[in-house]
């Protein structure tokens, strides 16, 4: 039996002299242990299955297999290499020593030994024997408590070296001993690398628990790591893989927040995006728009063709609807056949009604389904926020009440919560859609405007003023269809149509002999900020013939803006030979200062200044310094809108050489020009003279 169960511990004496055998035994047994002695190496080695001693004295000098062996024997045995082995040397030479020591002897005795001590000695060998065999227990327990965590431990010093790393679990690594004394990098990928180094000496200042989550494996896994300081400098980082929670807790907000049928998100998670949007469209006073569909006819589909081909018939708008719809913008299925979409930041109302004109037409595409070709419609009601609504509850109930009016209105189509923008917005459709169809119907035509020299009275130059002839709503003027034209995408091709038809135009005018005068053309501040006019004018040019310098290219002031790219657009023109005025001149913001790097050629005083040039003093002023600036520039100056004699007179007083307006000729067609063009404009007095203008 074992220390355990015997009460007295037993000591294995071998050596060969019987003295030292029996002094041994008188010594030992009345300390309260049991002793065997045994003459040889050979009885003791067999012996010692059965006698399974707890400590074992060993003379060196033994006949037969000398101590040394015995010892190598004892240490190699699985069943006794861990029992204290005190070899008895007679030798002084501290060799037999060393040697004893390298074969896994516990201690050693000199002899002659001394006999009152010896008890002592070898009790204080068994206590250390008791404590290492426990402390052993305790490692072994440890160590099987280690490898049954789930974790990864690091002890990483301030430098971020991992001095020694634990790990109980295969997935963090196959042989921790690589890490020990390698850079946390070695382990960390590069973010969470850099994360870990600057949450580690939070934690060694702070001495609290820092806790960070990142993916290990090049994001198959989620992981926490924990880092907690272990002295001033060193941590201990323990990572725990959370992959699982984290697809648990996802799996719960997939229950919680999306349809089932749809994938879509569903009512709880609209709710909470609309509270949203709320918030930031107050903060950033912007609008947003709500669009209520409801399947047309969906109960006939679920009852004829059963409930899995409903269901897959609403997958089917789900996807539909989020391919046509931005990034920004968020779908939602309320249950049933209904669906509900956010559009965020809208620039006006009729965004809202483009965007629902697109899902009617994505969800109405046919398809087939339970061998049935269905082509799907929906009536959908627009609500926006904040006019018709400042509440979830309030937007969402507007948005339903719009969905019916466009049902009752006669479904697959859409209506607003307020019907005058319903008609608005369909107006405003129409238009786009024509608009878009009408350069390839020919439905522009341009007239032409006299510019008069007031010196002469003679026309110098016109300008081209696009109208739409449409085909119902008559002529439309400009301020009616530019900006849609601009939104949608076609100013450049109409400003290209433009710039053709007026070149064309004033080369029949010179073939046809008429004295040479400039053709000015308006550019779209869009067409201009993008550079591609450069291009196109090159492009007209060489295909008209026209002689650069009678081409002016007119740019809004407010579209002028000194940035490197439009000065480099106004270089090129220049150089191409073409005029260049800027319109509308004083409404814009420019200062004198950025107008200067500019290689312009004309100024054209806004007709809202001409307009209360009499009745309004700062007017006449304003007037006067730009009329005084373009001359110290060295700019022609033209005034339009002119419709009075006192204005024209009132100009030439203030020294402007050229007018536009009523007073001479409103725009014409092409075909009235070559008269115009023939004849003086200035006035006559009732005896039929030319009334003299007052000189400057």
């Amino acid at each position: 039996g074992s220390m355990t169960e015997r009460s007295e511990p037993l000591v294995m004496v071998v050596d060969d002299d019987p003295t030292i055998r029996l002094l041994c035994e008188q010594s030992l047994e009345p300390a309260g242990f049991n002793v065997s002695t045994l003459p040889d190496g050979a009885k003791a080695l067999q012996a010692l299955p059965e006698l399974q001693p707890d400590i074992i004295l060993l003379d060196v000098q033994l006949p037969g297999i000398d101590g040394f062996s015995v010892c190598q024997e004892i240490r190699a045995r699985k069943s006794t290499k861990d029992i204290p082995i005190v070899m008895i040397t007679g030798n002084d030479d501290t060799e037999s020593i060393n040697r004893a020591y390298d074969l896994g002897a516990t201690d050693f005795i000199r002899k002659p030994i001394g006999w009152t001590l010896l008890p002592h000695r070898i009790r204080y060998l068994l206590r250390a024997k008791a404590a290492f065999t426990d402390l052993k227990r305790a490692e072994r327990k440890t160590q099987a408590l280690l490898q049954t965590i789930p974790d990864a431990m690091l002890s990483i010093d301030s430098n971020g070296v991992i001095r020694e790393f634990v790990s109980g679990d295969v997935r963090y690594s196959d042989s921790p001993g690589e890490y020990a004394g390698r850079p946390l990098e070695a382990f960390f990928p590069p973010v969470a690398a850099k994360k870990v180094r600057e949450y580690m000496h939070i934690a060694l200042a702070k001495r609290g628990v820092q806790v960070y989550e990142h993916e290990l494996d090049g994001g198959k896994r989620h992981c926490e790591t924990r880092l907690i300081a272990q002295d001033e400098n060193c941590v201990l980082a323990i990572v725990r893989d959370i992959t699982d929670r984290r697809e648990s807790e996802a799996e719960i907000h997939k229950l919680a927040f999306y349809d089932n049928v749809t994938g879509l998100s569903n009512r709880a998670y609209l709710q909470q995006r609309i509270i949203e949007s709320i918030k930031v469209a107050r903060r950033r006073e912007q609008k947003f728009a709500i669009l209520y569909f409801d399947l047309d006819g969906f109960k006939d589909i679920n009852d004829g063709l059963g409930h899995h081909a409903g269901d897959k018939l609403l997958q089917a708008i789900g996807e539909r609807l989020q391919k046509v719809l931005r990034e920004m913008d968020f779908a939602a299925s309320l249950g049933g056949d209904e669906f509900c979409v956010l559009i965020e930041d809208i620039a006006d109302d009729y965004a809202a009604a483009r965007v629902a004109t697109k899902c009617l037409k994505a969800i109405a595409e046919p398809i087939v389904i339970a061998n049935r070709n269905l082509q799907p419609r929906a009536s959908v009601g627009i609500t926006l926020f904040p006019q018709h609504g400042q509440d979830y509850e309030s937007l969402l109930q507007t948005a339903e009440s719009a969905m019916y009016a466009a049902k009752n209105a006669g479904k697959h189509r859409y209506a607003f919560y307020t019907p005058d923008l319903t008609i608005a917005a369909e107006r405003r459709m129409t238009l786009e859609h024509d608009l878009s169809r009408s350069i390839q119907l020919g439905e522009f035509e341009l007239h032409y405007q006299p510019q008069v020299a007031l010196d002469s009275g003679r026309l110098v130059g016109v300008e081209a003023l696009v109208r739409w002839r449409h085909p119902e709503r008559g002529l439309v003027p400009p301020n009616e269809f530019i900006q849609v034209a601009e939104r949608i995408g076609l100013i450049e091709e109409l400003g290209e149509w433009v710039l053709r038809t007026a070149c064309q135009q004033a080369v029949e005018w010179h073939e046809s002999g008429l004295p040479p005068f400039r053709v000015a053309v308006n550019i779209s501040g869009l067409h201009f900020r993008d550079g591609k006019i450069v291009d196109a004018v090159r492009e007209v040019l060489e295909e008209t013939g026209l002689e650069p310098a009678r081409l002016e290219v007119e740019i809004t002031e407010s579209a002028v803006q000194t940035t490197k790219q439009i000065l480099d657009t106004f270089i090129i023109l220049k150089e191409l030979g073409v005029t260049i005025a800027i319109d509308d001149f004083g409404t814009g913001y420019s200062c004198l200062a950025s107008l200067k790097q500019l290689p312009i050629d004309c100024l054209k005083v806004d007709r809202a200044f001409i307009h209360n040039l009499l009745d309004d003093p700062d007017y006449s002023v304003i007037v006067a310094t730009i009329i005084a600036m373009g001359r110290a520039m060295r700019l022609n100056v033209v005034a339009e809108g002119v419709e009075t004699l006192e204005q024209i007179q009132y100009l030439t007083a203030l020294g402007c050489n050229v007018v536009q307006g009523y007073f001479f000729s409103k725009p014409v067609l092409a075909k009235q020009i070559p008269q115009l063009a023939a004849s003086n404009f200035l006035p006559k007095s009732p005896q039929g003279s030319v009334v003299s203008l007052p000189k400057v």
